[in-house]
């Protein structure tokens, strides 16, 4: 296979913290594709073997071994991130984190504060905020705010992936938190107080029916969020306004190359637009650390924000 000429010069190296398949069937990929150069993997399978990647065992074997320059990206279980996250910062490392990066405000916070003081990038990778319906759809209700009736946001999958994290013992490895990230941050993107935002139901954890029901008001807006478990997978966003203009776009909380489905109707006409994303895995690390160093500030505000409310919903749910 051809080597990927490196478009983007920021790093001399990057490493996986945490090497399941979303690492190596989504991650690896696209750091190859990009040109980025893959120097290390920190992972406790001792029979690990990638060609040409060094695997570690200790976060602090790679610190010493690889590049200064080099860009961690924590793949690992939620409830990992916060004591990955703090060795990497206090080294002054700059880190990727996979969704949901923290659900303790606390931990948040003592991480951002090492990493001002040690000037390292710290970036929550919500991969489908790479999306141009994305930015389309927050464009438009940012726009037109007095004019939203109703936002509804559903992401339900048929059943939780086998051999994850997600086990429901706590908040970190919730489908509430790994799926609810997603709606509670593209609010902020759009500009709604998370605050206003309640669990209203959701199934008991144990059962295989996992289902969660958020909703708020924000002024002229009622806001409907359903994450969880479903016999058939939804993945859309459903804005409609006070006359009978309506949108509708899916899949949405996604970052696979691919189609998206953006439909607009009202009393008398339905228009559907076909849109074709690409992969936003490589999206996000063909971008240069300065371009990320100049949105971080924006970036992390939101992400306390989702923090916050996903650890007070979190409690309401019955986690500790």
């Amino acid at each position: 296979m051809e080597k990927k000429v490196n478009i983007n010069r920021s790093w001399d190296s990057t490493c996986i913290l945490g090497f399941g398949a979303h690492a190596e069937l989504k991650l690896l990929p696209a750091l190859k594709e990009v040109g980025l150069n893959i120097g290390g993997v920190v992972s406790s399978k001792s029979d690990l073997k990638i060609s040409g990647v060094k695997i570690f065992s200790q976060i602090e074997d790679a610190i010493n071994f690889l590049p200064k320059n080099t860009l961690y990206i924590i793949s690992s279980p939620p409830d990992m991130h916060y004591q990955q996250s703090k060795i990497l910062v206090e080294a002054g490392k700059d880190i990727f984190i996979e969704k949901p990066a923290f659900t303790s405000i606390n931990n948040l916070n003592d991480i951002l504060t090492a990493a001002e003081k040690n000037n390292s990038l710290v970036l929550e990778m919500l991969m489908y905020l790479e999306s141009k319906v994305v930015k389309r759809i927050i464009k438009i209700i940012k726009k037109n705010k007095s004019s939203v009736r109703n936002i509804q946001l559903k992401f339900l999958i048929p059943s939780i992936p086998k051999n994850t994290f997600r086990n429901e013992s706590t908040l970190g490895c919730s489908l509430l938190s790994d799926m609810g990230c997603y709606p509670l941050s593209l609010l902020t993107y759009i500009g709604y107080d998370l605050s206003n935002l309640n669990l209203v139901s959701h199934q008991e954890r144990q059962t295989k029916t996992i289902k969660f029901y958020i909703e708020g008001i924000f002024e002229h807006t009622s806001i409907n969020i359903q994450i969880g478990l479903s016999n058939d997978y939804k993945n859309k966003v459903i804005i409609k306004f006070h006359d009978s203009h309506e949108i509708i776009c899916e899949p949405f909380f996604y970052g696979r190359a691919g189609e998206r489905k953006f439909i607009e109707s009202n009393d008398n006409s339905v228009k559907e637009e076909i849109i074709y994303e690409k992969n936003s895995y490589e999206l996000m690390f063909s971008r240069s650390r300065s371009d990320w160093m100049k949105i971080q500030k924006n970036r992390l505000d939101k992400l306390q924000q989702v923090t916050d409310a996903m650890q007070r919903l979190g409690k309401h749910a019955g986690f500790k």
